[in-house]
């Protein structure tokens, strides 16, 4: 994973024409989300079986300052006329800012598998302990993992109503303590064995849903000086 917090947004589309607003997501606003200082990578998702949300995407940001910062809200209360019409298509919609707890490897899967983990009453400590200490590494042992990371919700990520939010429209819900992502080649059914068995243990009720990687957008690290020459 980059960076040491995130951003995840699920949600669904109204029925009806989608060809505008897949190009408005593709061509104008994750390069224009890329633009904002701080922001290191984007990903846009679809699910591969019903059931959860349809879509899901996910973007790494420096850190959680971030999502906070002047030059993001200021992009959230000024948006574009194509994203004033894009907007309202969006519906049941699911968007939390997080911190990175831990996390290991960091190979982009074709596949992501996004855990949101709801302790029982008084158990958010010991699930917060369990999620640092033993899950990331059980995680890395499961074939065909080549990714995990865990983080816990930023209080104030996504709370403030801002232009962007008001287009929406409807109830935003704000998503549950921590979230759990697993990039995979094929390994959503061991995936979803391991974080029930867990989710039981533990004393925490996990919605897993298991997404395709459709295309993404990140910033390169700038090359060493005499790295490469002609």
């Amino acid at each position: 994973m980059m960076g040491s917090a995130a951003l995840g947004i699920w949600f669904d589309l109204h029925p009806g024409e989608r060809d505008d607003f897949e190009g408005w997501y593709r061509r104008q606003h994750l390069p224009e989300r890329l633009g904002v200082p701080g922001f290191l990578r984007g990903r846009r998702y679809q699910a591969a079986a019903a059931g959860g949300p349809e879509f899901f995407t996910l973007y790494e940001t420096q850190d959680g300052d971030v999502l906070s910062s002047p030059a993001y809200v200021e992009r959230l209360n000024n948006p574009t006329e194509w994203t004033r019409r894009a907007l309202p298509r969006m519906a049941r919609m699911v968007r939390h800012g997080y911190r990175l707890l831990g996390a290991r490897a960091h190979e982009i899967g074709p596949r992501l598998l996004t855990v949101r983990i709801l302790p029982h009453s008084g158990r958010g400590p010991i699930v917060r302990e369990a999620l640092m200490g033993e899950a990331v590494g059980a995680l890395a042992e499961v074939v065909d993992v080549t990714a995990c990371a865990v983080y816990e919700t930023l209080p104030a990520a996504g709370s403030v109503l801002t232009e962007e939010r008001r287009i929406v429209g409807g109830a935003v819900t704000a998503a549950p303590p921590f979230l759990a992502l697993c990039e995979h080649r094929d390994a959503a059914s061991a995936l979803r064995d391991l974080w029930a068995a867990w989710g039981r243990r533990v004393a925490a009720d996990v919605t897993l849903d298991d997404y395709r990687l459709l295309y993404g957008l990140a910033w390169l690290a700038p090359r060493a000086a005499g790295g490469i020459t002609g």
